[in-house]
C-alpha cells in the first residue's frame, strides 16, 4: 500500500497548481497572439471561457487529489479514473451551454476548437504529472 507524507502531498499540490497556472497562462497568451495576428476579436470570449474553466477544473482536481491522497490513499486509483470522466462531463456541459447561448455556427466552431485545445493540453498535463508522481512513489516503496 502506498502511503503519502503530508508535507510531500502539500508540496506536490502546490507544484501542480503552479504548473497548471503556467500552462493555462501560456495557452491564453498564445491564443491572444493568434487572435491579434489573425485579427479575430471574436476569439476573446472563447479564450476567456476556456482559460477560466481550465483554471477552475485544475484547482478542483488538485484539491480533490490532495484530499484523497491524505485521507484515503487506497482509493487513489479510483480517483484517477473518475476525475477525468467528471472533467469531461463538465467540459461537455460548458460547450453545450455556450452552444445554447450563442447559436451562430462560426462562433461555436471557434469556441469548440479553442476549448478543445485547452481541455486536451490540461488533460495530457494531468496524466503525465500524476503518472510520474505515482511512479516516483512506487519506487520509494
Amino acid at each position: 500500500m502506498i502511503t503519502y507524507d503530508k508535507c510531500v502531498v502539500k508540496r506536490t499540490a502546490k507544484n501542480y497548481y503552479k504548473y497548471s497556472l503556467w500552462i493555462v497562462a501560456g495557452l491564453t497568451l498564445v491564443g491572444l497572439l493568434v487572435m491579434n495576428l489573425m485579427y479575430r476579436p471574436s476569439m476573446l470570449t472563447p479564450l476567456i471561457i476556456s482559460a477560466v474553466t481550465s483554471l477552475v477544473l485544475s484547482i478542483a482536481y488538485g484539491v480533490a487529489w490532495r484530499a484523497v491522497a491524505l485521507s484515503a490513499p487506497k482509493t487513489i486509483t479510483k480517483f484517477y479514473l473518475v476525475a477525468p470522466a467528471l472533467r469531461m462531463i463538465i467540459a461537455a456541459l460548458v460547450v453545450l451551454g455556450y452552444c445554447l447561448v450563442v447559436r451562430q455556427r462560426e462562433q461555436i466552431r471557434e469556441f469548440v476548437i479553442i476549448f478543445f485545445i485547452f481541455y486536451f493540453v490540461t488533460l495530457v498535463f494531468d496524466s503525465v504529472f500524476f503518472a510520474r508522481l505515482e511512479k516516483k512513489y512506487k519506487k520509494q516503496q
